[in-house]
């Protein structure tokens, strides 16, 4: 498995699709989607361009083989002092439920390590059961409500064990 940084005009149309996708899985609609990322996509588009060459994000899409499989988007930082805040993990539909996610969980956990955050948050939508298990089952708490649709989570990376290096690589 590889984590390889997103070039956003090679890559942005799949990253666009993930996002859809993601969104829906969240909110069971596609509702609001467009107010979330722009006409066409442009809004996300352009953050995407800007945030990735800001060192304090990550945006990067999983490989396995030849084949994207995912995508994950994170900050080393958030609200809360030395806390991450991960902004989307993603699997494509075929490899969810198979054991992927513990390895993006762990690159992202490393990213976040490295940036010396001692915590990580992200928000989940209360209709994604799917996500929610495969949280709590990889060290995720829920800690209490974002919005009406949504609650945060934390993971305290200090109960990591670290060994991810030698499951996965990056490529920038």
């Amino acid at each position: 498995m590889q984590f390889k940084k997103i070039d956003p005009q090679r890559d942005f149309d799949l990253c666009l699709q993930f996002r859809k996708d993601a969104f829906f899985c969240s909110f069971q609609s596609l509702d609001g989607f467009t107010e979330f990322v722009g006409v066409d996509g442009a809004d996300y588009r352009n953050k995407i361009i800007v945030r990735s060459n800001d060192p304090q994000w990550v945006y990067v899409q999983v490989y396995l083989a030849d084949q994207v499989i995912g995508q994950i988007e994170l900050k080393t930082y958030s609200h809360l002092e030395q806390t991450g805040y991960v902004h989307l993990f993603y699997l494509v539909p075929e490899f969810r439920g198979k054991g992927y996610f513990k390895r993006l969980n762990q690159f992202a956990i490393t990213q976040l390590q490295a940036a010396n955050c001692k915590a990580a948050v992200l928000a989940v939508g209360r209709d994604n059961q799917a996500a929610m298990a495969a949280y709590q089952k990889n060290g995720w708490l829920m800690q209490g409500a974002k919005n009406e649709r949504s609650d945060y989570w934390v993971h305290h990376l200090s109960s990591q064990s670290g060994d991810v290096l030698q499951v996965c690589s990056y490529s920038k």
